[in-house]
């Protein structure tokens, strides 16, 4: 295991303002609380973390998807894509990963013949 590298007195307080303003953002979409108050809890928390954890790495796990991909799974017709991306907020790339498919392909544009690119002659 490696040592984090160390961080100039500068880019430790913009890692601090980033993370406050990441835990502002949260709080505003996971409780629906008022941007003002959710600044002021924000904050607290990032200084409570800089006292207890600072200069600590620390892990935090990805959520489970799979209850999530499996309904993808259930749902996907072929033909819902644009409504399985909004509902779950996910790209068409990622839709097509999840059920096992790869995106069906766009017919390329026709363009009458021509004789250069056929190799066709008039007359």
């Amino acid at each position: 295991m490696t040592e984090p590298t160390s961080l100039t007195p500068g880019q430790s307080e913009d890692a601090a303002v980033q993370l406050e303003h990441d835990f502002t953002s949260i709080v505003r979409e996971e409780i629906g609380m008022h941007e003002g108050m959710a600044g002021v809890f924000a904050a607290a928390l990032v200084r409570g973390l800089r006292r207890r954890l600072g200069g600590q790495d620390i892990y935090i796990p990805a959520p489970d998807r799979s209850v999530r991909d499996a309904s993808i799974r259930r749902d996907f017709t072929g033909s819902n894509v644009d409504e399985l991306m909004r509902r779950h907020g996910l790209s068409r790339t990622r839709i097509y990963e999840i059920v096992g498919q790869r995106p069906p392909r766009t017919a390329p544009a026709k363009n009458p013949e021509s004789p250069l690119k056929t190799g066709l002659t008039n007359g």
